[in-house]
């Protein structure tokens, strides 16, 4: 994946690229480098063949072993932070349409951050955003995917938010162990990130657009969810989203409630369709 900058069609994402072949945490070196290093651009990308402190949500561990695709992206919006969370989205979006042109499957997004292969885990999104009162000074997308992950190997690795497995898979196992061209998937990845990210910046629509499209790729849509959060649980048929990303419910007494999707008590716990 190296070369991967001498292929790009893009004028930001991943036109300055760090590439390492072990590192602790993709994220945590962006975050740095966002924070310290004034040469890093925005697009900036951060790519490692294995993380040792790969993280996942709520700070839980994500096995990165060779084979898949770990990164982080600098990102250095034009757009007030009121629509931060909709970046997580266009990352979302990013993945699951280069995994259809890519390998011909078909994904989805799992509320808030991961992407799904015949229900099972591939792929895990994080965000980190640092603002400055109604601006934002910079975000990093962390983005894994178990691109050629021997799942054997992981699995007994990946809890859930009670500490069970959970169901995962990679793109090889999904095509009947068919290897994936990671440079050719990174090149897509980031063309297709660069197109919403600017869209996003460009149209006052576009935060619409973005979750309309989320909507219509939710694993959950029209389910029937119950959410574990800190002091309580709701239950409701998931009708959409709002406009801050947040999963809009539907009570059983008709009334609608917003479950926010930076909230990080707030689990998906059951769903019945």
């Amino acid at each position: 994946m190296r070369s991967i900058g001498k292929k790009l069609k893009t004028k930001l994402i991943g036109r300055q690229i760090y590439y390492y072949e072990e590192l602790g945490s993709t994220q945590e070196l962006a975050i740095y480098l966002a924070e310290n290093n004034s040469e890093a651009v925005n697009g900036t990308a951060i790519l490692a063949e294995r993380q040792e402190r790969g993280r996942g949500r709520i700070n839980s561990k994500w096995i990165s072993p060779s084979g898949g695709i770990w990164l982080s992206i600098i990102l250095k919006p034009n757009m007030p932070a009121n629509k931060s969370p909709l970046l997580k989205f266009i990352a979302a979006l990013a993945v699951c349409d280069t995994i259809a042109q890519n390998t011909g499957l078909e994904s989805k997004v799992k509320w808030p951050n991961d992407i799904l292969i015949n229900h099972k885990k591939v792929c895990g999104i994080l965000l980190d955003i640092a603002t400055k009162g109604s601006s934002i000074e910079y975000a990093v997308i962390g983005i894994g995917i178990n691109a050629n992950v021997n799942i054997r190997k992981i699995l007994p690795y990946i809890p859930d938010h009670k500490g069970n497995d959970v169901s995962v898979t990679s793109l090889k196992n999904e095509l009947s162990g068919k290897y994936v061209n990671r440079p050719s998937f990174l090149k897509l990845l980031f063309e297709r990130l660069e197109h919403y990210y600017c869209y996003l910046e460009k149209e006052d629509l576009g935060g619409v657009v973005i979750l309309d499209q989320i909507k219509d790729r939710l694993d959950i849509l029209n389910a029937v969810v119950t959410i574990q959060q800190k002091d309580k649980t709701i239950e409701g048929l998931v009708v959409g989203l709002g406009l801050d990303g947040s999963l809009v419910l539907k009570k059983n007494d008709g009334s609608l409630i917003e479950v926010l999707s930076g909230d990080t008590r707030s689990r998906v716990i059951k769903q019945q369709h």
